[in-house]
């Protein structure tokens, strides 16, 4: 059998999972688990999207907002797919209104590249989200 080298390898899966864990337990230590919820490759319909939808690895929405209006997407990344998933979210948050900002994170180099709204401000390195107050590296420390 050929080993499985694309979104699902157990590395992929693991940062994703880890993402989730610290996000929640961050929200949790703040009493905001009641203002946002966070979950994995959730479809995005949406009508402002050309393509009609796209499957991020995390979405991250207020409480009352449906799935399909998120403020926040992630994606994890290796080196191979790192500028298709940059183009990827770039396309999302300029034609998605709900979302305020995008990150790319590249789990071979430990690097992060975010764009946020107003302004499209596309930043290499800067892990902070502004939708939650949180800086996305401590997702990535055991």
């Amino acid at each position: 059998m050929e080993k499985i080298s694309g979104y699902n390898i157990p590395l992929h899966q693991e940062v994703i999972s880890d993402f989730i864990f610290h996000i929640r337990k961050y929200l949790q230590s703040r009493g905001l688990q009641y203002d946002f919820k966070v979950a994995p490759e959730v479809i995005l319909r949406n009508e402002d999207l050309k393509d009609g939808y796209i499957i991020p690895d995390i979405s991250v929405k207020k409480w009352e907002s449906s799935w399909n209006q998120p403020e926040m997407i992630i994606e994890v990344t290796r080196n191979r797919s790192w500028n298709t998933d940059i183009k990827k979210v770039r396309k999302a948050i300029k034609e998605v209104r709900s979302l305020k900002e995008v990150f790319v994170f590249n789990i071979e180099e430990s690097e992060c590249w975010r764009i946020s709204k107003p302004d499209f401000d596309e930043e290499d390195g800067n892990c902070f989200s502004g939708v939650l107050k949180f800086d996305l590296k401590n997702c990535l420390r055991g």
